[in-house]
């Protein structure tokens, strides 16, 4: 059955959510279409047709939209592959690149979280404007959850390995996590690098105290700096980058075109290395400004 209005509709309203405007419905169920005429897309369709709450909901129009701008660019994605066969679960895409490496795409939306949301819904049901304010350790935490959800795409807590199984030559493992709803909207390509690379890459006012997802431990670094980087030790020596999502401000939450910033692990790349991968990505996804 072709994936109509109705159904767009349906799912929308089957989590609570209200009539959105007719512009967002049809700019997302022209994209939909295309995603539906490629023919290897039926299983992100059906999840979004049956989505059961508004967070899965919102995930899965990432997923279409990230699918769309690929296709739409000329580059065919497939979608839920493994790296081998006896995989825990499956990766979101797969792109062939020009260079012949297969690239793997897992991808988070990353929202505020709870006690934020709650308070800014509270203030705007009250106000209709909010003034919520994150000091720095508020921050701090926001980007620890950021590199918590990059971490939990590659391994289980206590450190069980459950994405992205292979590496090496031919191989090229990239998480991907949509930030725009973080840090109340106002998160940048610092906090980018921020979550990376940590403090030292970082203007002084942007830093949090941050030890890296993709950064080198030293000998001299406190006790907590040398506990996440035995955290990171998988990922690390297995992801090839994080690639950070942005929506434009202002953007409706149907219909969006995604933006981005990408961080490469130059443990395992040198920038030279992916120079044309980063070109052939950026086809599909414009640089964040």
């Amino acid at each position: 059955m072709p994936f109509d209005r109705a159904t767009l509709e349906a799912a929308i309203e089957a989590f609570g959510g209200g009539k959105q405007p007719d512009n967002q419905v049809e700019g997302l169920l022209a994209k939909l279409h295309v995603l539906e005429a490629a023919g290897r897309y039926g299983q992100l369709l059906n999840a979004l047709a049956n989505a059961n709450d508004e967070s899965n909901f919102r995930s899965l129009v990432l997923e279409a939209t990230f699918a769309y701008q690929f296709e739409a660019s000329g580059m065919a994605l497939d979608y839920e592959v493994k790296q081998v066969p006896d995989q825990p679960s499956s990766i979101d895409f797969r792109l062939s690149a020009t260079s012949g490496d297969s690239v793997f795409f897992e991808v988070r939306l990353l929202q505020q979280d709870r006690e934020t949301a709650d308070e800014v819904a509270a203030q705007l049901k009250a106000n209709k404007q909010y003034a919520v304010v994150k000091d720095g350790r508020a921050e701090a935490d926001d980007i620890i959850r950021l590199q918590s959800t990059i971490l939990a795409k590659v391994q289980k807590p206590d450190g069980t390995p459950i994405k992205f199984l292979q590496a090496g030559p031919g191989f090229v493992n990239i998480v991907v996590v949509a930030i725009s709803d973080i840090l109340l909207g106002t998160a940048d390509t610092y906090d980018c690098v921020l979550a990376t690379y940590g403090d030292s890459e970082v203007p002084e006012p942007c830093r949090r105290g941050m030890f890296g997802v993709f950064q080198d431990v030293k000998d001299a670094d406190p006790p907590d700096f040398q506990a996440a980087a035995a955290r990171f030790a998988h990922l690390k020596g297995n992801i090839y980058g994080v690639l950070f999502l942005f929506r434009p401000r202002g953007a409706g939450v149907l219909d969006y075109q995604l933006e981005m910033f990408i961080v490469w692990n130059r443990g395992l790349v040198s920038q030279e290395s992916v120079t044309a991968l980063e070109g052939q990505i950026a086809r599909a996804l414009p640089a964040a400004g």
